[in-house]
């Protein structure tokens, strides 16, 4: 039991430290987000009933980007995880699944692909998202549509 809680104390220390690094827009933009995405992330995880967090990898957030993109980076990231796990907890087998499976969220922010020339809308958004170990994870790109019925089409399938 010592052994747990100093090893917690430890990554708990680790994680401020990450923080610490953080530019300052980085530190007002994951502020921002854990505000607007609080509410939606609580009734998502009482309609499930689980306890899953989101993170974000903050360290390559680009605040400049973002802003000429003109867009809601907090309504991307729950668009793409939060609304559709929540959907998908509307139907009990699926609920069942998301309740054993899903442990967590994770909103990237780099590592995404132009759009293939012969490539859909739908195929292109879902290609920016998988389900892996437990993760449930979303690589923002600014073009992408129909966040909720692709996540949902990318949840089924993991779970099929």
């Amino acid at each position: 039991m010592k052994h747990l809680i100093l090893a917690l104390a430890f990554l708990t220390s680790f994680a401020a430290l990450a923080d610490d690094d953080l530019k300052p827009a980085q530190e007002e933009a994951k502020e921002k987000f854990e505000t607007e995405v609080a509410d939606g992330l609580k009734a998502m995880n009482e309609k499930c009933g689980t306890k899953i967090g989101i993170t974000v990898d903050w360290k390559n957030y680009n605040d400049e980007a973002v802003k000429a993109a003109n867009i809601s980076f907090s309504s991307y990231c729950a668009g793409a995880l939060i609304d559709p796990v929540a959907s998908m907890c509307d139907r009990p087998a699926y609920k069942k699944a998301i309740a054993k499976k899903l442990t967590a969220l994770k909103c990237l922010v780099t590592g995404g692909k132009a759009k293939g020339k012969d490539q859909s809308s739908a195929d292109y958004t879902m290609s920016h998202m998988k389900f892996e170990k437990g993760t449930f994870s979303y690589i923002l790109q600014f073009d992408h549509s129909n966040l909720n019925d692709n996540g949902k089409a990318v949840l089924e399938k993991a779970f099929n």
